[in-house]
């Protein structure tokens, strides 16, 4: 431990003497046509606050600005043809190159005319009108609270709640944490958080490196018909290429998302690698001076690792391959050694728990993306995922002796009972392709399929024998004790093609006017285990009442969403829940969206959600009678969401940016018990008032002032 150390401290003062003889960095990109995806030929880049610091962009979109000054810096992209854009918030250190990807939108304004105003907010790369928010790469690393994770960075925006502050559940709109929908470079993904279970895909702490992120797209409701299968939320994150411009750069550092660093360069002249590793910085820790001595007992044991390769097969067509994996793994042990002040001066036996949980999850997938010109372009993905969570609970039975003011004393460990573990196994894959063409100067049309299927899924239960006593009148005496509860191992197995997800969909982006757009989609979804297929129909429209700064939005649609996967299971294996109805959901939403000033949003948006065939518990549902057990799930439950969301954006045009987000909202189910207790009760998810504010400054002239000292 104290080599490490040694090697810490001397690694600093060598850190610091390259910097300082290297006070510049480059800036290098690629600037794209927000629709059609084509690279943009001869976009002036121009660095806002050096006005003769800039490039233009080559045949294959790409710039590079060399020897910029280290700092932070907003830069403006103007094209024949686009609106201006101005992307802030670009930071350039030394030893790389500060990595961007812009998607420019086509101006309506004609030429020789003068853009009034550049737009901080790019459209172009929203997936809806509608309730939709872009993250960029920046704002992860930089913005507080957000631990560098993805998520904990969504939880701040309108509309998202989390039950605690140290998970990543995202819970949208009133609705519950397997409603979302991930989606990483077309791959859809389970969960991207570690110690993530079966039904809720959140973990504390996320498995994507951030500086692997080009940006991220949320849209908390009214998404179109490109997504279902879901019924809250669609998160989409783009995972950015490597520096085509150099064969080798890397990054190294550590947050507490974790300790590691990537690797980036060119492979040839047709294409790019970047690869991330990262370890729990905690255990790293743990590994130095050990977290024992700040009665840290539990410690979090995970590590991942990412990676994207992308070949250009020719001018118009890619070949690209990304691959994610995540290993985590702690333990919980209980104490016995807690002070009891009813245990007093005796001596007793009692059992303590002890929780094992370990988790290892993997997504890869092969594309193969195809530009056709200004019409659009395609995407063809095949790719697999999985997760395999072995959970195991011990019972550690201990003689304890108390003293007088109830403390322990001293216990000894009499026996170990494993009394519950449960071994998953899910593995799924799935090939996908969407096509996006422009078939009218006013008509935008995208359709897609895609075919998954179970390749292997495995769910054992253990439980161990235990005795029930029923206490019915509450009056202290056990009227039907003690009865002997039956344990066992319970098993659920599909093979390859058991259980298989098909879905199609199109939609058409309809500008009837200059102001006004219109999109409507149909989607269709089958899921052949349980026998089930919906339809949803979807419908947005966007008014620029005040083009280009206010825009009024409405949106409303079906949604519908097969049931989590162990729903469908029960302990006999007698095929009771196979042929549960699907989840569905009507959103109906109303927006305005003001651009108020350089860089700063405000938007204000009302929905209401309506749920029907929401799978309870019938254990719930007849929960009148005592001595009822069941294993059965019926979908008769409905539910309902409604809210009014504020939120306020601020880019950092000069030194200062943040965001605001005032969410009021009302969740509740109707008692589906019989007899009913009542007609509508707060939900589980029901979480009234959400205020969320994040701010930051730039602060500059640190270098300078470091070189100056000392």
């Amino acid at each position: 431990m104290r080599t490490s150390l040694y090697l810490l401290l001397l690694l600093t003062p060598i850190s610091s003497l390259f910097a300082q003889h290297e006070f510049t960095g480059d800036i290098a990109g690629y600037v794209r046509d927000a629709r059609s995806q084509e690279p943009l030929f001869g976009v002036n880049v121009v660095v806002l606050e050096r006005p003769a610091t800039g490039a233009a962009t080559d045949t294959a979109g790409a710039f590079r600005i060399l020897r910029v000054p280290v700092g932070t810096y907003s830069l403006r992209f103007t094209a024949v043809g686009y609106g201006t854009q101005v992307v802030t918030n670009v930071v350039v250190t030394t030893g790389r190159a500060t990595p961007l990807l812009i998607h420019m939108d086509e101006s309506a304004v004609a030429m020789g005319e003068v853009t009034v105003r550049a737009t901080y907010f790019g459209r172009g790369q929203q997936l809806s009108p509608v309730s939709a928010n872009q993250v960029v790469r920046s704002e992860i690393l930089r913005l507080p609270g957000s631990a560098q994770d993805v998520q904990r960075v969504v939880q701040n925006l309108p509309g998202v709640a989390s039950s605690t502050d140290n998970i990543n559940e995202l819970i949208v709109r009133g609705g519950a944490p397997f409603e979302n929908l991930t989606i990483m470079d077309a791959m859809e993904i389970p969960s991207i958080n570690h110690y993530s279970n079966q039904v809720n895909s959140a973990g504390p702490i996320n498995m994507v490196n951030a500086d692997m992120i080009e940006d991220v797209q949320f849209l908390s409701g009214g998404f179109p018909a490109r997504y279902g299968d879901k019924a809250s939320s669609v998160m989409n994150i783009t995972v950015r290429q490597g520096d085509r411009n150099v064969s080798f750069a890397s990054k190294s550092g550590f947050s507490m998302a974790g300790i590691g660093g990537l690797v980036e360069g060119r492979i040839g002249d047709r294409g790019s690698y970047i690869v991330s590793a990262r370890n729990s910085l905690l255990e790293f820790v743990d590994k130095l001076v050990g977290l024992g001595t700040i009665s840290l007992t539990a410690v979090p044991r995970y590590w991942d690792a990412q990676a994207k390769v992308v070949y250009d097969l020719s001018s118009t067509q890619s070949l690209i391959f990304n691959g994610l994996y995540g290993d985590s793994r702690i333990t919980f042990d209980g104490t016995p050694d807690e002070q009891d002040a009813l245990r007093a001066g005796r001596i007793d036996t009692s059992g303590v728990e002890r929780l094992d949980p370990v988790t290892k999850q993997y997504a890869v997938g092969l594309s193969l993306r195809s530009l056709h010109g200004k019409s659009g372009f395609s995407t063809v993905t095949l790719y697999a995922n999985g997760t395999a969570s072995d959970v195991e609970v011990f019972n550690d039975t201990y003689r304890r002796v108390y003293d007088a003011a109830g403390n322990v004393t001293a216990y000894d460990r009499l026996t170990t009972q494993r009394f519950y573990s449960n071994r998953a196994n899910e593995q799924f894959a799935a090939i996908k392709a969407e096509w996006f063409t422009q078939i009218h100067p006013r008509h935008e049309l995208s359709v897609g399929a895609s075919a998954g299927t179970s390749t292997h899924w495995s769910n054992d239960v253990f439980v161990a024998a235990d005795t029930l006593r029923y206490d019915l009148d509450r009056n202290g005496q056990f009227e039907t004790g003690p009865m002997l509860r039956y344990g066992g191992l319970y098993q659920d197995t599909l093979s390859f093609g058991d259980a298989s997800k098909l879905y199609a969909y199109a939609s058409d982006q309809i500008r009837i006017a200059d102001e006004l757009q219109m999109t409507v989609g149909l989607r269709f979804d089958r899921f052949t285990y349980s026998g089930r297929s919906t339809l949803s129909p979807r419908f947005s429209l966007a008014w620029q009442v005040l083009p280009p700064t206010t825009v009024v939005t409405l949106a409303a649609g079906e949604y519908t969403q097969s049931q989590p996967l162990p729903f469908y299971g029960d302990i006999r294996n007698t095929g009771t829940n196979r042929n549960l109805e699907h989840l569905r959901a009507r959103h109906l939403v109303l927006g305005v969206e003001h651009i108020a000033g350089d860089g700063l949003k405000m938007s204000l948006e009302t929905y209401l959600k309506t749920y029907r065939n929401v799978a309870v518990e019938e254990d719930f549902v007849y929960s009148a009678i005592d001595t009822f057990s069941s294993d059965r799930f019926l979908t008769t439950g409905e539910r309902r969401a409604y809210g009014l969301e504020l939120f306020l954006q601020q880019k950092q045009v000069e030194d200062w940016y943040g965001t605001l987000s005032l969410s009021w909202s009302r969740t509740q189910d109707r008692d589906p018990r019989k007899p009913p207790r009542t007609t509508w009760y707060d939900s589980d998810f029901d979480y009234p008032v959400v205020l969320s504010m994040m701010a930051g400054k730039v602060v500059k002239g640190v270098r300078d002032w470091l070189d100056e000292a000392p």
